[in-house]
């Protein structure tokens, strides 16, 4: 008893440890993003590389993302965490002593890698340390976190980059290399990781991962994993081309663009806690998870009517507040599909939208050039598509009688 006592406290313990650090590693994650921009007008370099520079970041993402999360079922849920966050820090130094379009491919590339680590490990570490009956509520604590560090991400980074761009790089990777050492003193890894068998000419392949986690790929799966890709396509494509729009647009420096996304961080945070928590209580999440996406898709194409500043911005906050809400419910739909370790069905989940990064990223960057509002709206019509699917996969389900 008293040992099972001390590992229900331990487990315990560790989800508010876990948050912190991962708020603190996407807060650092997401410091540059606002200075993205500047950065690469003051290099002179062409419009389109803004959507080019996070596609090459998210192909590797898309291919390392099941290698990382089988490494994590295999070594340790902790061990890639500490390795993937010290690897971005390394890329992320690459990015900024960047000086052409090939060099700054290359260097978004491998930050790619490695972010693909700490997306999967640490979603698969809260399924891990989850009691039983309360996956839904900590994914959803875990959006609200995604939410928080982002949003505090994009608002440190934007004033920072007021006074220097490259002072903004620099805190990014300080903070990096601070969560690394926090993850590996403070973390160990859940009572609920379950140790796989590692081979290592297997896992080294990230194509054998995709192979070996067909089994889990029933239709069901399919078709959900569809509306994963599009409503990640939708939100790359709309944070890659706002982001640029209106330092191009409207001329807002830096720390405008971190305003709006702490605001709309701090406001999606309170709804992930409150009307996130209600919907994740439901038996069957698939139809609220369309209507979300519908009114993602509506409240964009509202705001493409509009010319003004003021409006356009407001609308476009609103919109924040409705994207924010599908990310938890499509991570605790996912993770109750798994049926092995919680890394290989995480990896799927995470190179599928790694895939709709890449084309939502490239379709910015092009499209763009063509009618600044024109990825917008593409964003809106793929918000739309994957509310019909989610919609249309949920009626099946209540109809098979499934949860």
């Amino acid at each position: 008893p008293e040992g099972r006592y001390k590992s229900a406290m331990k487990r315990r313990a560790s989800i508010p440890i876990v948050l912190v650090l991962m708020f603190f590693q996407l807060m650092a994650s997401n410091m540059v993003h606002p200075v993205t921009p500047t950065f690469f007008k003051d290099l002179s370099m062409p419009t389109y590389l803004f959507g080019a520079a996070f596609a090459a970041m998210a192909v590797t993402q898309f291919l390392f993302c099941p290698f990382w999360g089988r490494m994590g079922d295999s070594v340790g849920r902790v061990r890639v965490l500490v390795f993937s966050t010290l690897g971005y820090a390394v890329g992320q130094l690459a990015f900024l002593l960047s000086g052409s379009v090939p060099t700054i491919l290359l260097a978004r590339m491998l930050s790619g890698l490695f972010a693909a680590g700490t997306t999967v490990n640490f979603m698969a570490y809260i399924a891990d340390v989850s009691p039983a009956g309360q996956l839904g509520r900590n994914m959803s604590v875990c959006a609200a976190v995604t939410s928080a560090g982002t949003a505090a991400g994009y608002l440190v980074g934007g004033v920072i980059g007021d006074l220097s761009v490259h002072g903004t790089f620099l805190a990014q990777i300080a903070i990096l290399c601070t969560v690394a050492a926090g993850i590996g003193l403070l973390l160990r890894d859940g009572p609920a990781y379950q140790k796989q068998p590692l081979a290592l000419k297997r896992a080294a392949n990230p194509f054998s991962a995709f192979l070996e986690a067909r089994g889990l790929l029933t239709p069901k799966v399919c078709v959900f994993l569809f509306v994963v890709f599009a409503s990640c396509f939708a939100t790359t494509s709309y944070d890659n081309s706002f982001n640029y729009y209106i330092k191009d647009q409207f001329g807002f420096p830096p720390s405008y663009n971190g305003l709006i996304y702490a605001v709309v961080g701090l406001i999606g945070l309170i709804v992930n806690f409150t009307l996130g928590l209600r919907i994740q209580r439901r038996e069957n999440c698939r139809g609220p998870l369309a209507i979300i996406l519908a009114l993602s898709g509506f409240t964009l194409l509202s705001s493409l009517a509009l010319s003004q500043i003021a409006p356009f911005i407001a609308l476009n906050m609103l919109f924040y507040v409705f994207s924010s809400m599908y990310l938890p419910l499509q991570q605790a739909l996912i993770i109750r599909e798994g049926k092995e370790g919680n890394g290989q069905i995480s990896g799927v989940f995470s190179s599928v939208r790694a895939m709709g990064m890449i084309a939502g990223s490239l379709t910015a960057g092009f499209f763009y050039g063509i009618f600044p509002r024109l990825p917008l709206l593409v964003s809106a019509c793929a918000f739309l598509l994957a509310g019909l699917v989610c919609q249309i996969g949920a009626v099946h389900k209540k109809a098979k009688g499934g949860k």
